[in-house]
């Protein structure tokens, strides 16, 4: 029933076009569920919903690297290691690496809610186009600023998935096959990747930002101030 509630609340919110944000601390399936559930509603409304499978896909991608960029945090702050401290940060990572990948999420609520570590999802949208963005509640540091601007441009550079993958190793934070997928996926259906950004904000929080046009009258927000990249 509250699945239902939620169905019939986003259906009107998008009738009436209003934008609307999901916030949470973990990810898990029930949040899964609504937000794909919203970017149906949002692109089927607008007869895209041809777009929804890739389009949750790189959404569910970038929630993904939200609450792992959080839970980061969390292990750094509980370990007693300054994460924006270079060497630090190594010495981080290579320990947490495994733990990252395999974590149980909802063991870490009390603490990520505690330190108000939270992921946000917003969706703007009109005839001419959709704009999701995910925030979440910690700012890269310059190491993870540099490594990502990195693998974006490498990204780029590529038309596969597994070409990437087998000339762009990354010993320290895994291939970088998210931001790459996400590339890929973009390409796939028409949409220019440079619509596809990241960077942090000046309210201390990191964005990725979609941008989907639907005609040539969507204005993009790729040269607003206050977010790199």
């Amino acid at each position: 029933m509250e699945m239902e509630l939620f169905s019939h609340t986003i259906a009107e919110i998008v009738e009436q076009k209003q934008p609307f944000k999901l916030r949470f601390y973990v990810l898990n399936e029930d949040v899964e569920h609504r937000v794909e559930e919203a970017i149906n509603y949002v692109f089927s409304y607008y007869g895209h919903g041809e777009m929804v499978g890739v389009i949750y896909t790189c959404v569910k991608e970038l929630m993904i690297n939200g609450t792992k960029a959080n839970l980061k945090r969390v292990l750094f702050e509980e370990n007693n290691l300054d994460i924006n401290n270079e060497e630090a940060y190594i010495q981080g990572m290579i320990s947490f690496r495994n733990y990252l990948n395999e974590a149980s999420y909802a063991d870490h609520l009390p603490a990520l809610r505690s330190k108000g570590y939270w992921v946000e999802i917003r969706f703007e949208y009109s005839e001419d186009g959709v704009r999701i963005e995910i925030f979440n509640h910690a700012q890269m540091t310059d190491l993870e600023n540099k490594r990502l601007r990195e693998k974006l441009k490498k990204a780029m550079q590529y038309e596969d998935i597994a070409s990437y993958y087998i000339e762009q190793g990354d010993e320290l934070e895994g291939a970088g096959m998210g931001i790459a997928l996400i590339v890929m996926l973009l390409k796939g259906i028409e949409v220019d990747p440079a619509y596809f950004r990241i960077g942090n904000t000046t309210q201390n929080t990191t964005v990725a930002r979609l941008e989907i046009p639907f005609t040539e009258n969507f204005h993009s927000l790729r040269d607003r101030k206050g977010v790199q990249g």
